[in-house]
C-alpha cells in the first residue's frame, strides 16, 4: 500500500513523548516524577497533547498479588492517570501506540517477568475499557513503523484517530503472584518509563486484511437482510415463494462498525474463509462421562458428582496435527476473529477426533439465578465453560510460539436489558404465560423479534452493550466463544434454519454454545446456542465448546487462498 510522506507529531527528546516514570518492587510502588505541565506539538491541521494526572502510583508494602486485585486497584497511589488529546481538521489520520521502557538504574532490579502492567480507558461515566490482558513486562524485538515506536519497548496499546477526541488512560503496575520475595534481600526496583508515539499517515492494514479485501468485494448491506436465511431459501416459510428473490441472498463479506472502527464480517455459505494456525504439540487428551467431554479430569468429576469413575481418557488430537479455522471477520483493529474448526478443514463430525469442537460440557453447573447466564459472574467467577475453554487455550497455544500472535481481543456476554418480557412485548401466543419469562436485550430486543407481538427487524451489533449487573460484561481475552450477535450477521437466525458457514447441521455432535445470555425462564437460566437454528437452552445443558480467538500479524498470509482444499496459512 503507498503511504502518505510520513510524519512525526509526538514532541520530546528522541521524539518520545515522556508521561511518567514509575518504579515498582515488592517492597514499595514509588513514582519518580510528577508533570505538572501540558505538552503539546502542533503541524499544520494535526496536534496532539497529553496531560498528567496528580494521582501517582506510591504504594508501601506491595506483595505479589492476582491479576483479580491488580487490575481493580483503587486506592490512592495504586493507579496513575493520564490524557491524550487530539485535535485534526481535515482528512488526516494518526497512528499511535502507548509504550513502557525499563528505565530501572538500581543495582538491586527485580526482573521484569516479576511485573505485570494493566492499561485501560477511563470512560467518561468513570467505567474502565480494558486495552489489554494483564501481562509481564516484555520488550518488543522489532519497532513498528506505522507509530514510530522503536524496539526495546512493550507495547501496551496501538490504535489511530482521524478526529479531534480526547482519551483518558489509567494504568495499573503490580508484582505478580508467582514472585516469591523470600531470599531476595528486599529494596528491589522496577522503573518503567511509559512513551506515547505518534505518526501520520494511512491508517495501518494488515497485510491478511489486504487479502481478504482484495479477494473479497464488500457487499452492499440489505435493509432486511437480518431477518432471513443466508441464502433466503427458509425465508419466514416454505410457502413465502421467496427462495429464489435476489433480494434475500446475502453471501460475501459484509462490513460493520466495532469499537473499534470497520469490521468486515462474511455472511453465508461462503467456503474461502478457511485459515490453519496453530498446532498440537504432543497429544491432546479429554475426559469423557460418556457423552460429554471435559478438558481436565478435575473438571469431569466436578460435573459427575457421585460417578467420578466415570471419567475416562480420551483422545482429542495426536501431536503434530494441525489446527483449523473459520474466519468470523476482520475487527477494526486489524486482527482476523477465528472460530475453531477441528483438526481439519472440512471435519465429519462423526466422532470427537473429526469434530470442529474440543469438547461437550455445561455453560454452568448452577442453573437457578440469573447471574449464571455470565461468562463470569460475581465480578469475575469464571463460568464452567470459560474454565473449560481457558483451559484448552493454555494447554494447546498458551504454552506455544503462536501464543505471541493471539491478542487480548474483545469479547462480549451480553447481560444489559434484563427485564420482564413482556416488557419487551413478547407475544403471549408465542411464549406463553409470561409471568416468569425474564428476558436480556439480546433476545428481548435485538435478535429474536418474531416472538414479539409485532414483529420487526433483527438488529445485531458488533458494539459490547454496557451492562450494570454483576455478571456478563465486556472482556479482554485470549480465548473465549463466539456471540449470537455475529451468529446472526453471519446469516444464523433464531428459529430459522439456514445454510451458512457456521451452520453444521443436525448432527448431535454440531450443536454449540454462544456468550450471549437470553434470559431467565422460569426459574433456569438460559443462554443462547447454535443447533440448526439460533435457539435459547439452560446453562446446566450440554453443548460444544468452540473456542474463538483474535490473531494479529504483521507477516500476512504465508500460503494458502482460504478454500477447504487449499486454506490460507499464518506461521
Amino acid at each position: 500500500m503507498k503511504q502518505k510522506k510520513e510524519k512525526i507529531i509526538i514532541l520530546g527528546l528522541i521524539l518520545i513523548m515522556i508521561i511518567a516514570v514509575v518504579g515498582v518492587s515488592y517492597a514499595a510502588f514509588s513514582y519518580t516524577d510528577t508533570g505538572t505541565k501540558v505538552n503539546s506539538i502542533t503541524s499544520g491541521a494535526i496536534m496532539m497533547t497529553y496531560t498528567e494526572s496528580d494521582n501517582i502510583i506510591n504504594m508501601s508494602g506491595a506483595l505479589p498479588t492476582t491479576d483479580k486485585t491488580g487490575t481493580v486497584r483503587l486506592n490512592e497511589g495504586e493507579y496513575f492517570d493520564f490524557t491524550i488529546s487530539s485535535n485534526i481538521t481535515g482528512n488526516v489520520n494518526i497512528n499511535y501506540e502507548i509504550s513502557a521502557k525499563d528505565v530501572t538504574t538500581s543495582g538491586r532490579k527485580i526482573d521484569g517477568s516479576n511485573i505485570k502492567l494493566y492499561l485501560t480507558k477511563v470512560n467518561s461515566d468513570g467505567s474502565e475499557e480494558a486495552l489489554m490482558l494483564p501481562e509481564t513486562y516484555s520488550e518488543e524485538e522489532s519497532a513498528n513503523n506505522y507509530t514510530g515506536r522503536p524496539t526495546g519497548e512493550m507495547s501496551l496499546y496501538t490504535s489511530s484517530m482521524n478526529s479531534s477526541e480526547t482519551n483518558n488512560y489509567r494504568l495499573r503496575m503490580y508484582v505478580t503472584e508467582e514472585y516469591n520475595p523470600q531470599g531476595d534481600g528486599g529494596g528491589l526496583e522496577f522503573s518503567v518509563q511509559i512513551n506515547v508515539y505518534g505518526k501520520d499517515g494511512d491508517k495501518y492494514v494488515p497485510e491478511t486484511v489486504q487479502t481478504l479485501l482484495a479477494n473479497n468485494k464488500v457487499q452492499e448491506e440489505k435493509e432486511t437482510m437480518y431477518n432471513y436465511s443466508s441464502n433466503g431459501g427458509y425465508f419466514d416459510m416454505e410457502s413465502s415463494g421467496q427462495s429464489t428473490n435476489p433480494e434475500y441472498v446475502t453471501n460475501g463479506l459484509y462490513q460493520a462498525e466495532d469499537e473499534d472502527g470497520v469490521s468486515y464480517y462474511f455472511r453465508g455459505n461462503v467456503t474461502n474463509n478457511n485459515v490453519q494456525f496453530g498446532e498440537y504439540q504432543s497429544d491432546y487428551y479429554v475426559y469423557s462421562d460418556g457423552y460429554r467431554y471435559f478438558q481436565s479430569q478435575e473438571s469431569c468429576m466436578e460435573a459427575n458428582e457421585g460417578y467420578e469413575d466415570d471419567c475416562q481418557q480420551v483422545k482429542l488430537a495426536s501431536r503434530g496435527d494441525k489446527m483449523y479455522w473459520k474466519i468470523i471477520r476482520a475487527n477494526g483493529d486489524g486482527s482476523l476473529r477465528l472460530i475453531y474448526n477441528g483438526t481439519s478443514a472440512n471435519p465429519g463430525n462423526s466422532s470427537l477426533e473429526d469434530s470442529y469442537m474440543v469438547g461437550i460440557s455445561p455453560y454452568n453447573l448452577e442453573y437457578n439465578n440469573p447471574k449464571y447466564t455470565g461468562y463470569t459472574y460475581d465480578n469475575g467467577t469464571g463460568s464452567f465453560i470459560k474454565r473449560e475453554v481457558d483451559t484448552w487455550y493454555a494447554n494447546a497455544l498458551g504454552n506455544t510460539t503462536f501464543d505471541d500472535m493471539v491478542i487480548g481481543g474483545r469479547f462480549c456476554s451480553d447481560s444489559s436489558g434484563y427485564k420482564n418480557a413482556a416488557e419487551y412485548g413478547v407475544s403471549k401466543e408465542i411464549m406463553g404465560d409470561l409471568t416468569n419469562i425474564y428476558l436480556f436485550s439480546s433476545f428481548g430486543e435485538r435478535l429474536a423479534n418474531f416472538i414479539k407481538t409485532t414483529p420487526g427487524n433483527n438488529n445485531p451489533t458488533l458494539k459490547c452493550p454496557v451492562t450494570s449487573e454483576s455478571y456478563g460484561g465486556s472482556y479482554r481475552l485470549k480465548a473465549g466463544l463466539i456471540t449470537a450477535d455475529e451468529l446472526v450477521l453471519a446469516g444464523e437466525n433464531p428459529g430459522v434454519t439456514t445454510d451458512s458457514y457456521l451452520n453444521l447441521g443436525e448432527n448431535e455432535l454440531a450443536s454449540y454454545w454462544t456468550m450471549t445470555p437470553s434470559g431467565f425462564l422460569n426459574g433456569t437460566a438460559n443462554v443462547l446456542y447454535e443447533c440448526e437454528a439460533l435457539a435459547a437452552y439452560g446453562v446446566n445443558g450440554h453443548y460444544a465448546a468452540r473456542p474463538v480467538i483474535n490473531v494479529l500479524t504483521d507477516n500476512g498470509f504465508t500460503g494458502g487462498d482460504g478454500t477447504v482444499e487449499n486454506p490460507y496459512v499464518i506461521s
